[in-house]
């Protein structure tokens, strides 16, 4: 892996061991791909047997196949395929020990279809993955949580 990759612009990557980098850069990488390719098989590898995930909607599921396999069908969905980029992700890494990192991203989507008609002008999203290296020196998504950024207000000091 060069420093051209997509993971290549993760602030904080650089503040570990090449190693490190390079596999943690090919498992953001492979997912990035897999979104912006809509191609789920290019998950393989990057979720853990165990993983846990929650998507901005609720939808919760557990386990690297499991996990892919929702992709797979949100991939191939007219709605979710009608959105697209505004502007490349912006990712954070941080070391939490010397095997589990965080990376936090934000990215802004728009046009993506609503079921029965319509489009959500502009998706605010957030994500927080962590990461744990494997044995093998890989590391894998062991939890990943999705958010949008709403305009309606609860709590009258909100910023």
């Amino acid at each position: 892996m060069t420093t051209t990759t997509p993971a290549a612009g993760i602030a904080g990557l650089d503040e570990l061991p090449a190693k490190d980098q390079i596999a943690i850069g090919t498992t953001l990488t492979r997912l990035l791909g897999g979104f912006s390719r809509r191609n789920a098989d290019l998950l393989k590898g990057v979720y853990s047997d165990d993983a846990d995930w929650v998507n901005a909607f609720g939808s919760e599921k557990k386990g690297g196949p499991e996990i892919i396999d929702y992709l797979r069908g949100l991939f191939a969905d007219q709605n979710f395929d009608n959105g697209q980029l505004v502007a490349a992700p912006h990712s954070v890494l941080r070391r939490i020990t010397d095997d589990v990192v965080t990376v936090s991203t934000h990215l802004q989507i728009s046009g993506q279809g609503l079921v029965g008609g319509g489009a959500i002008p502009l998706r605010d999203n957030h994500s927080l993955r962590i990461l744990h290296k494997q044995p093998d020196g890989s590391w894998l998504i062991v939890s990943e949580m999705y958010s949008a950024s709403r305009t309606d207000q609860t709590y009258v000091n909100h910023s």
